[in-house]
C-alpha cells in the first residue's frame, strides 16, 4: 500500500502497540472477484465456498457473505461461526461431526458431505425416525492421486489421502443411502496435494465423473472440486512459472464441459478457496528491539515471533521490508528472530538488512493463510487485526487482554 511508510507504522504503533496485523480487504475482494471470473464466462453456475479453515476473521468472511460466497466450514466451530455472521448457504464438510452438530446442519439445509461411515448412520437412522423429511447430503470421495509406480502428489508425499469413501466404500454407502431414501446431491473430491498442480484437477475432475456415472448418481447438484489452489501471491514472490485462476477454471471445464453426464445434469461447480484468495491479505509489523553478533552471527530481535507469521515454521523466508528512522547504506547478512524464549523462533533466516536502531520497523508480507487460525497464544498476547483501505483505517480485533485468558478458566 502506498501509504505504508515508517510515519505510518509508527502511527499504528502509539495507538494500537506492536506487534500487529495489517489486512487489505480491496485486495481479498479482487482475489475472489477474479477466481470466479476466471470461470463464469464459459460456464455461469459457479459457487465459491471461502474456506473459513484458512483464516476466519469475523470481518474478512463478512466479505465473502457480501459477495455471495458460501462458507465452507469443517468444524461445529467453524459452522456455528458461519451461522451465526448470518451465512444461510454452507458447505461442511470435515471428518468429524458429531450427531447434534449433523443433525442440526442437516435441518438447516446446509450441504453437508459425509466422510464417515458414522456419519451415514446418523443419517440413516435421522431419515428413518423423520420419513417425511427431505434429507438431502453428499459424499466425500477418495481420490486417488499416486500413481502406479508408488509417486504420490498428495500432501506431504503421503501414499494414500485418509479423507472420503474410496469406490468399494461408496458401494456400500451408496445403496445404504438409497435404501433409506436419502437424496444423495452432492459429490466432494477436495484432494490436498503437495505441489497444487493443475494436472491434479483434471484428475480430481475425471474420478468425480466416473463415480457419477458407476453409481447412477442422478441427483448431483454440486460438483464439488475442493481447494488447494495456488493464486494470490505476496509481492516478492515469484509466481510466475505457478498456475493463475484461468488455468485451473480452463483444465477443470475443458473437462466437464465435454462430458455427456455433466452436460445432461448441469450441476454447479464448486470450488473452495482458502489460501488462493487469503495468502496476500495480510502483513505483520513488529517492532525492531536489537541487534546482536554473537560467533560471527547477527541476530535482530523484534517483538514479534514465529508463531505469529508461520506458525507451522516452514523454512521459506516471506517477503518483508524494513522500515528505519534514519536510511542506513551499511547492510549485514542476520537472522531476524521473535521474542519468544525459544531458540527455534526464527522469523527470518540470512536476510539481508540495513543497520537498524531500536524502534525501526520490519513489515512482513504473504501472513493471511492459516497464520491467524493457528496462532496459539503462547508467551504473547494474540495481536490487534488492522483493515486498511485507501482512506482508512479500522481494528477489527483487538489485542488480547488477561481477562480474556482468566475467563476461559474459570
Amino acid at each position: 500500500m502506498e501509504q505504508i511508510d515508517f510515519s505510518f507504522l509508527e502511527e499504528l504503533a502509539a495507538k494500537y502497540g506492536t506487534p500487529y496485523y495489517l489486512m487489505y480487504p480491496d485486495v481479498y475482494e479482487k482475489n475472489i472477484g477474479s477466481f470466479l471470473s476466471a470461470f463464469t464466462p464459459r460456464y455461469e453456475n459457479i459457487i465459491v465456498g471461502y474456506s473459513f479453515k484458512t483464516n476466519y476473521v469475523p470481518y474478512l468472511c463478512g466479505i465473502s457473505l457480501r459477495m455471495g460466497c458460501y462458507a465452507e466450514v469443517v468444524s461445529t466451530m467453524e459452522y456455528e461461526l458461519a451461522r451465526y455472521l448470518g451465512f444461510e448457504h454452507i458447505i461442511f464438510n470435515g471428518p468429524i461431526k458429531n450427531k447434534p452438530i449433523l443433525i442440526d446442519a442437516l435441518k438447516n439445509g446446509t450441504i453437508v458431505n459425509l466422510d464417515s461411515l458414522y456419519e451415514v448412520d446418523c443419517v440413516c437412522e435421522y431419515k428413518l425416525s423423520h420419513p417425511n423429511d427431505d434429507v438431502r447430503i453428499g459424499l466425500r470421495v477418495n481420490i486417488e492421486l499416486t500413481d502406479e509406480m508408488g509417486s504420490s502428489r498428495i500432501q506431504n508425499g503421503l501414499r494414500v489421502g485418509r479423507f472420503g469413501f474410496t469406490l468399494k466404500m461408496l458401494e456400500i454407502v451408496i445403496r445404504r443411502l438409497k435404501q433409506a431414501d436419502v437424496n444423495i446431491i452432492s459429490i466432494h473430491g477436495h484432494t490436498s496435494s503437495s505441489d497444487r498442480a493443475v494436472s491434479n484437477y483434471q484428475i480430481i475432475v475425471r474420478q468425480m465423473l466416473k463415480i457419477c456415472k458407476t453409481f447412477d448418481l442422478e441427483d448431483i447438484e454440486y460438483f464439488d472440486i475442493g481447494g488447494g489452489f495456488f493464486g494470490a501471491a505476496a509481492k516478492g514472490i515469484d509466481a510466475s512459472h505457478k498456475p493463475q485462476y484461468k488455468d485451473y477454471a480452463d483444465a477443470i471445464l475443458d473437462i466437464v464441459l465435454a462430458d455427456n453426464w455433466f452436460i445432461t445434469h448441469t450441476p454447479a461447480v464448486v470450488i473452495e478457496p482458502g489460501v488462493s484468495v487469503v495468502a496476500n491479505v495480510f502483513s505483520y509489523v513488529s517492532k525492531l528491539y536489537q541487534s546482536k553478533r554473537i560467533a560471527g552471527q547477527n541476530f535482530i530481535t523484534t517483538d514479534g515471533t514465529v508463531f505469529d507469521v508461520k506458525p507451522t515454521m516452514h523454512s521459506n523466508n516471506l517477503p518483508f521490508t524494513i522500515y528505519t528512522q534514519t536510511e542506513s547504506t551499511q547492510l549485514i547478512i542476520c537472522d531476524i528472530v521473535g521474542s519468544t524464549c525459544m531458540e527455534k523462533d526464527i522469523i527470518l533466516k540470512d536476510v539481508e538488512v540495513p543497520k537498524i536502531q531500536f524502534g525501526d520497523y520490519i513489515l512482513i508480507d504473504g501472513v493471511g493463510a492459516y497464520t491467524i487460525t493457528l496462532t496459539p497464544t503462547f508467551i504473547n498476547y494474540l495481536s490487534p487485526i488492522l483493515s486498511l483501505t485507501e482512506n482508512t483505517v479500522q481494528q477489527v480485533r483487538r489485542r488480547q487482554t488477561i481477562n480474556d485468558i482468566i475467563s476461559l478458566y474459570k
